[in-house]
């Protein structure tokens, strides 16, 4: 589910025809476009919005504009709304970002942000995003964020904030580096002429020069201050008594010509104008429906022909906003003059808002006006999508507005409570509210609120690393949540089916799994389904069934979009090539799962994808490029998030390359930081560590010492049903058995299981032992054919076929995979059908383009493509 967005925070506010024109600052901000900032800060009524509306009107570059408001202090709404505006600019800005604020569990912030910054880079045209009223986001995670973006921003984008006040950014060193450009208060002052020219032509008034050069001094150019006078003024005969008495601070000022301001307008308009400040948007029907009234339309129009500081918010003129300034000041006045009647404005303001299909609004209103069980009903109607969206921040700020009374008051509330405190890390917070939650549910019996809660114990056991209580509770939750309940009954079945997977029981596994898959499906989570699918699949290679699992990977990849767990399944198809050894193939889908993964930012999966990649490439002979990918994950393993798993994996890997070069010092080094099996974490992984110890002694000699180990990893195994290390420990005990005969028997037993599966690397991977055991075995007549492929694989060379090096008298030559690029366009092919080919995001085919046509210093498909011909790097 998406969030529902307001259309009208992402236009631009239409300059007034009869604008003060500002050349001197439009000058300005053209000028910094070449830039990466420009920050207009100044206190309020200084023209900020005005200034920028008039400059995007005339600005050659494409340019996209963001209005802030509170509510998008919460990190997923802001970068929701963020990644939007941009898309106005060019649709394909962000895509994969979006797919990762949809995910169950976003990536962190910065893995988003990289993903965005490239989309950004290979958009062709240069364009400029506004974001307006920036002082009123105060949440750090996003001032972080942005930050982050402004240090890699790409030329291609420049940002322009509007803001009252600085805000908390590295101003500093972005303008050592001369990255900004500043618009501040002294610029925005109207100058004399500037001041009279609005006087007479905006606002009609009629002044002397003396007057004129008064008010300007008094005011100090101050926009808003010379608006409110002119509204002061209109119709007055007194003109040259009040400006001649008009001084004092702009708060002196302000309370003074709001009050002149206000005495003038006809009764109703007056009441209008205070009971519709509660509003921070403003239509026809929404304030007939809070004021009461009946002409809210027509109103409206005739407080934006009275410039009386109301701002347009689309190009029908059905949406407004006051400004700001005078916004807080007659709410400052509501208030002050009918204190009791905010409360019902809101309720009010909440109803209409909720008939509109706005609920996030609806619940503002009824929290602004502590209409407290209204606001606990509308949030328990929306908070479960809302943490799907990832709104978990906005989430926890309606609870947290609650009165505990209320809140404990209604165990639903209470379970849905614990939500956004799990999510941000408040676990012992939450346990009150889910214990309250529970009393209530036992006491009354209330079944599916108790499924509810288990669900919520289950991921706590889960962060807490307590496999059992995540089985024992998921299965509870599974009993407990009504039959019908697929969203979830979906994530519970998954969580139980991951863990069991993990734990060795496949069997119970599968069950879970299936009933993940069918309820996902069901509920259309499809991040559930395919993630079920992806385990189902290992549950068939684990059985030695890696023909239908392969069917099922390639199914996932055809069918699950861009969901990270693509990235899974082209690894575990890579593996599957490896045993099948068909290296080329096996490199080919490690590298396309480890782009995938790279845009969905998961440390823990790229982490993975090296690892395999890396004894997929010293099998195929290339130790450099199996070092560089174990470096590669190295720099990632220093996130201190990375799961055990994911590292013992990675060592199990170390080891494979090490015993691969034949460095048993370094297999013995990697060997040491194996913890016990008590402690290896995962079933998989405990098999996965007791091969690589196996190989290690065998190739050390330790004939006897293998053979008690791979006897505990072939009983271990075959009782789990594990049947594709039940073939690796079969043949491994052959090289340890201590006797001829029993060699053979072994070795039979392990070709007997390998070969309808065609497993080849289990063999070639235990080296030349092997081969001349497999000879012995061929003379006797052992699954001769068979054997005989084997024996073949034995004999092929183990190096890579070097790439004939292609001439690039370039400065800077071409990567490989640019090549590859160069070779499709040179073919005629689309960018669709490249990134089809390649497997990769048409993002990613735009900035290899992007790359190509910088080195070659082209600009476009058909001059690129004559430049590489007559280069030579294409026939």
């Amino acid at each position: 589910m998406t969030t529902l967005l307001l259309t009208t925070k992402l236009y631009v506010p239409p300059p007034r025809t009869d604008l003060v024109l500002r050349p001197r600052l439009i000058e300005r901000l053209n000028a910094g476009l070449h830039r990466k900032l420009t920050l207009v800060s100044a206190p309020a009524g200084f023209g900020k919005t005005t200034l920028l509306s008039e400059w995007v009107a005339g600005c050659r570059r494409a340019v996209a504009w963001l209005s802030l408001d509170e509510s998008d202090n919460d990190p997923v709404r802001f970068l929701t709304y963020f990644l939007v505006a941009l898309q106005r600019v060019d649709p394909n800005i962000g895509q994969a970002a979006q797919a990762m604020l949809q995910a169950p569990q976003p990536p962190p912030p910065e893995t988003l942000l990289t993903s965005l910054i490239n989309d950004i880079a290979a958009t062709p045209q240069p364009f400029a995003l506004v974001l307006d009223d920036y002082h009123l986001i105060r949440t750090l995670p996003i001032h972080q964020q942005l930050a982050f973006l402004l240090e890699h921003q790409p030329p291609s984008m420049h940002l322009v904030i509007a803001t009252r006040e600085d805000p908390p950014l590295p101003l500093s060193r972005l303008r050592a580096r001369g990255h900004t450009v500043d618009v501040r208060q002294d610029d925005l002052r109207f100058t004399a002429e500037e001041a009279a020219d609005f006087l007479r032509r905006v606002m009609r008034i009629e002044l002397s020069s003396t007057d004129l050069t008064a008010l300007h001094r008094r005011t100090e150019g101050w926009i808003a201050g010379l608006q409110l006078a002119a509204l002061s003024l209109q119709g007055r005969d007194d003109a040259h008594q009040i400006v001649q008495s008009f001084t004092g601070s702009h708060r002196y000022i302000l309370d003074y010509l709001t009050d002149e301001v206000l005495q003038q307008r006809p009764k109703g308009t007056k009441g209008f104008l205070l009971q519709a400040s509660i509003l921070d948007r403003l239509s026809g029907p929404l304030c007939d429906a809070v004021t009461g009234q009946t002409d809210g339309q027509a109103t409206l129009e005739r407080l934006e022909q009275a410039n009386l500081f109301i701002v347009p918010l689309d190009d029908e003129r059905r949406w407004y906003r006051y400004h700001r300034l005078f916004a807080d000041l007659l709410r400052h006045r509501l208030h002050r003059a009918h204190r009791d009647l905010v409360p019902e404005l809101h309720h009010r303001a909440s109803q209409w808002y909720e008939a509109a299909g706005f609920p996030a609004d609806a619940v503002n209103h009824a929290l602004a006006g502590s209409d407290w069980g209204r606001a606990a009903t509308l949030i328990l109607g929306v908070g479960e999508s809302m943490l799907k969206r990832g709104e978990v921040v906005t989430l926890l700020g309606w609870f947290q507005a609650l009165p505990d009374e209320v809140v404990f008051a209604n165990p639903q509330l209470c379970m849905e409570y614990s939500w956004p405190l799990i999510l941000t890390e408040q676990i012992d917070a939450a346990e009150p509210y889910l214990a309250q939650a529970e009393q209530v549910a036992l006491e009354h019996e209330i079944m599916p609120l108790l499924g509810e809660i288990a669900i919520v114990k289950a991921y706590i056991a889960r962060l807490r690393g307590d496999n059992a209580q995540v089985i024992e509770l998921s299965e509870q939750a599974l009993s407990l949540l009504p039959k019908d309940d697929l969203s979830g009954r979906s994530i519970v079945a998954m969580n139980l089916g991951m863990a069991q997977w993990f734990r060795g029981r496949i069997q119970e596994a599968e069950q879970a799994l299936l009933e993940a898959q069918r309820a996902g499906r069901g509920s259309r989570n499809e991040y559930v389904r395919w993630t079920a699918v992806l385990f189902l699949s290992r549950i068939q290679t684990a059985r030695g069934k890696s023909r239908q699992a392969a069917a099922s990977y390639r199914q996932i990849i055809e069918q699950g979009r861009q969901l990270p767990i693509v990235g899974l399944a082209y690894y575990d198809l890579g593996r599957l090539s490896y045993e099948w050894d068909d290296l080329a193939a096996a490199a080919d889908y490690l590298q396309h799962g480890i782009e995938i993964v790279q845009r969905g930012g998961n440390v823990e999966f790229e982490v993975g994808g090296y690892s395999a990649l890396a004894f997929v490439k010293q099998a195929q002979g290339d130790s450099a490029a199996a070092q560089d990918a174990l470096r590669r994950a190295d720099q990632l393993l220093e996130n201190p998030s990375t799961p055990p798993s994911t590292r013992l994996y990675n060592l199990a890997a170390r080891a494979a390359v090490a015993l691969g070069q034949s460095d048993l010092d370094a297999a013995s080094r990697v060997v040491e930081r194996f913890p016990g099996p008590e402690k290896a974490g995962s079933f998989p992984d405990v098999l996965l560590l007791m091969l690589a110890q196996a190989r290690l002694l065998l190739m050390q000699g330790q004939q006897a010492a293998a053979a008690g180990l791979l006897e505990a990893l072939y009983n271990m195994a075959f009782q789990a049903g594990w049947q594709s290390t039940v073939t690796q420990a079969r043949a491994l005990q052959a090289l340890a058995a201590p006797t001829p005969e029993q060699a053979l028997n072994f070795l039979a037993e392990a070709l007997t299981y390998a070969e309808s599966e065609n497993y080849v690397r289990t063999f070639v991977d235990a080296g030349e032992p092997m081969a001349e055991l497999l000879r012995q075995a061929k003379s006797q007549g052992v699954a001769t054919e068979y054997v005989n492929k084997l024996l073949a694989a034995f004999d092929a060379p183990k190096t890579l076929a070097p790439k004939p090096a292609v001439a690039q008298p370039l400065i800077e030559p071409l990567s490989d995979r640019e090549i590859d690029v160069l070779h499709f366009l040179a073919d005629g092919q689309t960018n669709q059908e490249i990134a089809q080919a390649l497997c990769v995001s048409i993002n990613t085919v735009k900035t290899h383009l992007k790359n190509v046509y910088g080195k070659l210093g082209v600009s476009n498909r058909r001059e690129a493509t004559a430049e590489a011909k007559k280069l030579g790097l294409v026939a």
